[in-house]
């Protein structure tokens, strides 16, 4: 049995699943965060903050989704463009434009936020820029190339922080007394507070990998049950490897240790795999509508939620305040979520025009 693609050439499940990511960060949270300090409601509002360091909660799990998504997806862009006729050569020429193009518009972000002009590449879009443009030289190669080139991203990754010579007392992995921070400074002459680094751009490689092993998974001509439990034995499997190694090596997003990088692609090989079921296998497909319409425009919520928000939230509040504002958590819980509404709306306007924005 084959998959059913969109006349765009689209899965709709990997467009549900990448508009679910989405959808999350968008949402800010719902404004949950507000319910920390409620005792029957703090381990919801711990779901929708990143964790200090290690560990995982939902919300450490929105950007190995994400850069998961953009291998998964990498099988059937390039399988169009070789029906096109397309070289590789040609093929890398788009490879290396669009990761120069998300680099810039990372970058171009970063700076408005931060009200001057500067060098960064901690952020999501720079992270899969760069990562993207390295895991393209294993895309078609077979999965043992691909499971031999991820091993060995991670293994090098391992290597430079096991063995750096300025370790402190507290291990290879202490929060900015590690080798991507002391790499930080060195070219950069600064490092990020919250520990985030740019050298996680280089373990995201493997994490883009195991995204193009799950593609083309789906593309084989087998059964789709039997690609649903491959996915979903695969998830098990990578959690338990990265809980196996999180004693030696700690469960990091932030520096996107190894024992990360094979623990978060375990929990989005499951949610692909469930939004798979749903929808290509048990063809349940209405309900993710509202995914959908973001998952086709991810580039675009992306930049309008980066840039625009804020504002939206401001201009809504002009005339929420009034209602809202004596409502106390709950008024702040329905805020976030008009804000979010907002930014649906934009790209189901988009959508209803068949307006969808690409990079390269």
């Amino acid at each position: 049995m084959s998959i059913t693609l969109t006349k765009q050439g689209r899965l709709l499940s990997l467009d549900a699943y990448r508009g679910f990511t989405m959808f999350l960060m968008c949402s800010a949270g719902f404004g949950l965060g507000v319910l920390i300090d409620n005792p029957g409601w703090e381990w919801l509002a711990r779901q929708v903050d990143h964790v200090a360091w290690t560990g995982c909660v939902l919300w450490d799990l929105i950007q190995p989704s994400f850069i998961f998504i953009v291998g998964a997806a990498m099988p059937f862009a390039f399988a169009i463009r070789q029906e096109r006729g397309q070289t590789r050569a040609q093929m890398f020429s788009h490879v290396l434009q669009r990761s120069l193009t998300l680099l810039l518009i990372g970058i171009t972000i970063v700076c408005i936020h931060k009200d001057q002009v500067l060098i960064d590449l901690t952020t999501v879009l720079q992270q899969i820029a760069i990562a993207y443009f390295f895991a393209f030289f294993v895309l078609g190669r077979g999965l043992k190339v691909q499971a031999l080139a991820a091993l060995l991203v991670l293994a090098v990754y391992w290597a430079l922080f096991q063995f750096w010579p300025g370790v402190g007392p507290e291990g290879p992995w202490a929060k900015n007394v590690n080798f991507a921070a002391w790499l930080d400074r060195l070219w950069l002459g600064r490092y990020d507070q919250g520990g985030y680094t740019s050298f996680n751009a280089f373990s995201s490689i493997a994490t883009v990998i195991f995204g193009i092993m799950a593609g083309e998974l789906i593309r084989k001509e087998i059964a789709e049950k039997k690609k649903l439990l491959y996915m979903v034995l695969a998830g098990l499997i990578f959690i338990t490897l990265g809980l196996l190694l999180s004693p030696f090596i700690p469960i990091v997003k932030r520096i996107w240790t190894p024992s990360w990088a094979i623990f978060s692609a375990g929990w989005a090989y499951l949610l692909l795999a469930f939004f798979y079921g749903m929808i290509e296998i048990a063809n349940k497909r209405n309900w993710c509508f509202i995914f959908t319409v973001v998952g086709m425009n991810s580039i675009a919520i992306y930049v309008f939620f980066q840039m625009m928000r804020g504002s939206i939230n401001g201009w809504l509040w002009v005339f929420t305040r009034g209602f809202l504002g004596p409502l106390s958590d709950l008024g702040t819980i329905i805020q976030y979520c008009l804000v979010l509404a907002v930014q649906w709306y934009f790209v189901y306007w988009l959508y209803k025009r068949k307006i969808f924005l690409k990079v390269g």
